[in-house]
């Protein structure tokens, strides 16, 4: 059951020039689909934490038995780029945020004891000249860290429902 395998053909001219045309079918691999009923039911999915070294393919396998189900994976989560909708491995994210700042420990914001962004450290006064406590400073590594493991819990498709999403995937698809 690979992926692609799904995706309707398309006439494409291969030919290099414009005056021969010289056409070919080829697999419309640009085509995007996105979930068409929203599941939010709990009896559907089980829950996933993605660890470092976990990929889509190998999830599947664990899951369905069948690494080609991968798509499964992504789908279900409403992810279409494993390259930035999946997250990285710490050894990745360290050496995207030392390319992405100039100082990998430089400070990105500062929050309040509730998680809340504030404008400047010190002492936050909430509503009122209530003291709310100090500002905490939340590092550029931080800030990633937080941004990449907000992507590790994942839905995973129970096996019962497999074969009814690749029914409805070939029908969004004809």
């Amino acid at each position: 059951m690979a992926y692609f395998s799904y995706f309707p053909v398309t006439s494409y001219n291969l030919s290099k020039n414009n005056d021969v045309k010289k056409y070919n079918l080829v697999t419309n691999i640009l085509l995007r689909v996105k979930k068409k009923l929203e599941i939010t039911n709990a009896a559907v999915f089980e829950q996933h934490f993605i660890q470092d070294g976990d990929r889509a393919d190998t999830l599947a396998y664990e899951y369905y038995n069948d690494s080609s189900l991968h798509w499964i994976i992504m789908y279900s989560n409403y992810m279409t780029n494993p390259y930035y909708d999946w997250p990285m491995t710490y050894f990745d994210l360290q050496k995207y945020v030392l390319k992405k700042y100039n100082n990998i420990n430089g400070i990105h914001h500062w929050e309040n004891s509730d998680g809340n962004e504030v404008d400047e450290p010190g002492t936050i006064i909430a509503p009122g000249g209530v003291t709310a406590g100090p500002a905490t400073d939340i590092t550029n590594f931080v800030y990633e860290e937080r941004l990449n493991d907000s992507k590790r819990p994942i839905d995973i498709i129970k096996n019962s429902f497999v074969e009814q999403i690749v029914k409805e995937f070939k029908q969004i698809l004809v």
